[in-house]
Parts: structure tokens; C-alpha cells; sequence
């Protein structure tokens, strides 16, 4: 009670004063909040090796679920001054996806979780973002996402298993972008942890000791606006087309804690680039708009894998309807041990429509994942959702 009163009355004087009100011209905050119904369609096909006495490709079962599910994000940026905001995001489902099962014996998911801290500094020339900042880009953040994030084992090796805002994507680190023209170039500097210790004998036999060492990844990349580029060449070209080229080269390197037995986490060399080219249609009439994005992401982890991901994107607007059509391939090759050589095969079909009434998104959506695993198995999985969305 006593701290209540404390903070009532440091209100009072900020008001008194006038600094609240210079503090709520700085002092942005927003907010989503949206329910999700689902219903879900698993079939699993049997496998030859297990069965071989059974035709490859026969169904086993059938799966059959609905859920309710909620999803939340809020946050706020504070303008320090001219140059410098700082920002801060909480979200639902930590550790996990955003969407968690509103289920009364275990709500531990819908605990509100911190996605980004950050601060971002703006000085002519050149723009930085400092701390857990957002993560942006093309489908190789998707790639690189799906494993670095995500605690869930069942969906952490797949990118095409939701939407990418569904995941929690973050970089912890430091991103630097320059403009030049055209071009806006930019470095990237991430750490999978925020914090570790290593401690080495120089004058000894004795093997390093680590709790939580750092993997960090350097990348570096650029973003061409290549309707300003046609411009500066004195080339004509519509103002109804926005066209940008994006590309990203990465140069993770990954250490493990020495107490955890899993040689998986070590990777002696690692492979991680992407690219995406985005191409918009906005007639001045407004009656109709569409944007598409091609959009590749690689990454090789020696003794482990290396996977291709490719996601194509198409959206129309018109009349107030916005359409979604969305194909992802994601093809992964084992390149060790027993399974070597067996290529994992995932593709995910979306299908959303968007409406808003009245202040409220609406939003029919049909997802189909495949999933093929050369010889062993083949599961299909039809996705049913209908979610509604404020945002404030």
C-alpha cells in the first residue's frame, strides 16, 4: 500500500509539473490480442520399412482435433531523445509459438514472456539497434529460426510449420544499417544466449572449461531499392512498382556447454545465406494492389544437415478483401551417421483471407502440411482456423 501511495503521488507532481504531459508525447505503447478456433486433420501413412508387408503409402491413422487458442503481443518505445528510442515488446508463449490452447489445468504458456529489449540509435548516416532486437528478413530467418528459438521438438527443424510472426524471433546482438544510395548495407552481430563464461589454462593440458558459452553468427547483407536505383539511372519505370532486392551471407560459429552429451550442438563449419526479391503493384486508383515475394534461405551444419528452404508469397487487396496465397518447400539432407543420405521433404500450402469490420480483423485461413521422410514416413496435416484480431 504503501508504494501505491508513493506512485500516486510521483503522478500528481509529474501532472502538477507538466512533465507527464512531455512524457506522453515520447511514450508510444500498442498492443495485439487475438483468438484463434482450429481444427485439425492428421493422417500418417505407414511405413515400408516397419511394414513392408503393407503397400507404401497406405494410411495408418487419422487424427481429428479442435482447439481455441490465444495469442497476445504488447509493448511500448520510449523517444529518449532525437536520436535515440528505446523499446520493449512482451509476448505470449514463451519459448514456444505465440498461439497457446486456452486449457485450465496448464495456462502456463499464456504467461506474457520478453521478446525484444532494445535500443535504437538513429544518428545521420547510419541507423543501429542494440540488445534483443527484432528479427527481419528474408526466408533464411525463417530457416535459422526454426532451429536457434524454438523448444518445441516437433516443430523446431521445420520452417514451414506457422507463420513466421508465430515464432519467437529475435536477435540478441547488434545490427548495423548504412544507407548508400540505393542501397541500405548492413551487418548483423547475434549471440544465441545473452550471457556465458569460458575459462582456458594457458600453461596446461587441461580442457576448457564452459557453462554456457556464447554461439554467435556474423552476417552481413543488403537491401537494394531498385525502383531508386532506376531513377538515379534516368530509366523510366512506373510509380505504381516497388521493387527490392534482399540478401543476407551469415558465418555462424557454434560451441555447446562441455557438460551437455549431445554432439549435435558442435558444428565444426556452418553455411547460412538467403536472398529475397519483392516485387509490388499500388495503382494510384486503389482498387487493387498486389505484392509478391520470392524469398530462399540455406543453411549446412557439418556432420549434421543441410537444408534448402524456398517460400513463394502472393497479396491482393481489393475492395477492402486482402488474399493470401503462400507455398514453402523445405528440403533437408542427413549428412551423417546411419541415416545419411535420407532427405526430409516439408511444404506448406496457405491460404488466408483478411477482413476488417468495425475495428475487428477477421481471418479465415486453410494451412496443408506435408511431410515426407525419404522411407520411413509420410504425415499430411489439414488446418481449419478462423481468427479475429484488435489491435490497439
Amino acid at each position: 500500500m504503501k508504494r501505491l501511495i508513493q506512485a500516486a503521488m510521483l503522478i500528481a507532481f509529474l501532472f502538477d509539473t507538466g512533465m507527464a504531459g512531455e512524457l506522453s508525447k515520447k511514450f508510444n505503447w500498442w498492443g495485439t490480442i487475438a483468438f484463434r478456433q482450429r481444427h485439425e486433420i492428421y493422417k500418417e501413412y505407414v511405413d515400408i520399412s516397419a511394414q513392408d508387408t503393407i503397400k507404401w503409402g497406405t494410411l495408418r491413422t487419422t487424427d481429428n482435433n479442435s482447439k481455441t487458442r490465444l495469442g497476445y503481443k504488447f509493448g511500448f518505445t520510449l523517444d529518449i531523445n532525437e536520436y535515440v528510442t528505446a523499446a520493449v515488446t512482451l509476448r505470449s508463449g514463451v519459448g514456444k509459438v505465440m498461439w497457446q490452447d486456452i486449457n485450465n489445468e496448464n495456462t502456463s504458456g499464456l504467461s506474457p514472456g520478453l521478446q525484444e529489449a532494445y535500443i535504437h540509435w538513429q544518428p545521420p548516416y547510419a541507423e543501429t539497434f542494440l540488445g534483443r532486437m527484432p528479427q527481419e528478413g528474408n526466408a533464411m530467418w525463417d530457416l535459422y529460426a526454426s532451429s536457434n528459438n524454438i523448444r518445441d521438438p516437433v516443430r523446431q527443424d521445420n520452417p514451414t510449420d506457422g507463420v513466421f510472426n508465430d515464432k519467437m524471433g529475435f536477435l540478441n546482438g547488434v545490427k548495423l544499417l548504412v544507407p548508400v544510395g540505393p542501397v541500405t548495407l548492413r551487418g548483423v552481430y547475434h549471440t544465441d544466449y545473452v550471457g556465458g563464461d569460458r575459462r582456458e589454462y594457458a600453461s596446461s593440458s587441461a580442457s576448457a572449461e564452459r557453462s554456457q558459452m556464447d554461439s554467435y553468427t556474423r552476417l552481413g547483407g543488403f537491401s537494394l531499392d531498385i525502383y531508386e536505383l532506376f531513377k538515379i539511372i534516368n530509366r523510366p519505370i512506373s510509380d505504381e512498382l516497388n521493387w527490392s532486392l534482399d540478401f543476407d551471407y551469415g558465418k555462424p560459429r557454434r560451441t555447446r556447454d562441455v557438460r551437455d552429451p549431445t554432439p549435435d550442438s558442435t558444428y565444426a563449419e556452418e553455411k547460412l545465406y538467403g536472398a529475397a526479391l519483392n516485387i509490388g503493384i499500388h495503382p494510384s486508383s486503389r482498387i487493387i494492389g498486389v505484392d509478391y515475394q520470392f524469398s530462399y534461405g540455406f543453411n549446412s551444419r557439418e556432420g549434421i544437415y543441410k537444408s534448402d528452404f524456398y517460400d513463394n508469397k502472393i497479396t491482393c487487396e481489393l475492395i477492402g478483401f486482402r488474399v493470401t496465397l503462400r507455398y514453402q518447400n523445405n528440403l533437408q539432407e542427413i549428412t551423417e551417421g546411419i541415416y545419411t543420405g535420407h532427405k526430409a521433404k516439408r511444404t506448406a500450402t496457405h491460404i488466408y483471407l483478411n477482413k476488417e469490420m468495425w475495428g475487428l480483423d477477421i481471418q479465415p485461413r486453410y494451412i496443408r502440411f506435408v511431410n515426407k521422410i525419404a522411407g520411413n514416413k509420410s504425415t499430411t496435416n489439414d488446418r481449419y482456423e478462423l481468427t479475429t484480431t484488435i489491435t490497439f
